[in-house]
């Protein structure tokens, strides 16, 4: 890693706008639980070809799809992170898309779930050989009052990858023999029983392990703070 990418990754992350803060529901919300609200634009290409492929062609889909994708990109422009998770959602998507219209199979459609756990590894391992483990440098952007000034690359981010990775990998196996051996219908009522009560869980877990490894972190440096002020 170059010297200017980790510094940039070290920087403190900006904190949540106050326009979001101030909304009725978020308010609602611990501040250091709030996210950063262009989180919800990556999830708006993949929604927009879902939706677009139930009321009109493949093609008018994928062309709608990458049409708001292209914009989503341009909005998060800075936060090559939030890029990512975009365009891997999307390309996911319409992969998965192409190849169910191609084979006339709805299985071969929904495969872009199980298919985007498992492509998601690789991912995970890489970042943590670059020593920028994913969750710290995706965490940094989605919530960055949460994250605080946590390197990138701390112990407590190099954990919840790898407890990530492993995790995408034993549900990316599940879906895969749901898919196979379930009707579509039975996969799509289990696999959110199962998905999301874990997933949910994971994502708490990994909050409160980092909340709680950001404030060691700064009781960590306050008596050096203070060593500092009394030589000043």
């Amino acid at each position: 890693m170059t010297a200017a990418r980790a510094n940039s990754f070290a920087a403190a992350p900006n904190a949540v706008p106050a326009w979001f803060a101030r909304l009725p529901l978020v308010r609602r919300v611990p501040p250091v639980w709030q996210p950063n609200p262009r989180v919800f634009l990556t999830m708006v290409p993949v929604l927009a070809f879902y939706t677009l492929t139930k009321v009109t062609s493949a093609e008018i889909a994928i062309a709608g799809g990458f049409s708001v994708f292209t914009v989503v990109f341009l909005l998060t422009r800075g936060s090559p992170m939030l890029q990512f998770v975009a365009t891997y959602g999307y390309t996911i998507a319409v992969g998965a898309a192409l190849v169910g219209i191609g084979l006339g199979s709805e299985k071969a459609y929904l495969a872009a779930g199980p298919a985007s756990d498992i492509l998601i590894v690789p991912v995970y391992a890489f970042s943590i050989v670059r020593g920028w483990p994913l969750i710290g440098a995706v965490g940094r952007e989605v919530a960055p009052v949460m994250v605080g000034s946590l390197p990138v690359n701390a112990p407590v981010f190099v954990r919840l990858t790898l407890a990530w990775a492993a995790y995408e990998a034993i549900q990316g196996a599940v879906f895969t023999w749901m898919l196979l051996n379930l009707s579509v219908g039975e996969y799509l009522i289990w696999a959110r029983v199962f998905g999301a009560p874990t997933t949910a869980a994971l994502f708490l877990v990994s909050g409160t392990l980092i909340i709680r490894a950001a404030k060691c972190a700064e009781l960590a440096r306050a008596p050096q703070s203070r060593l500092v002020g009394l030589r000043g």
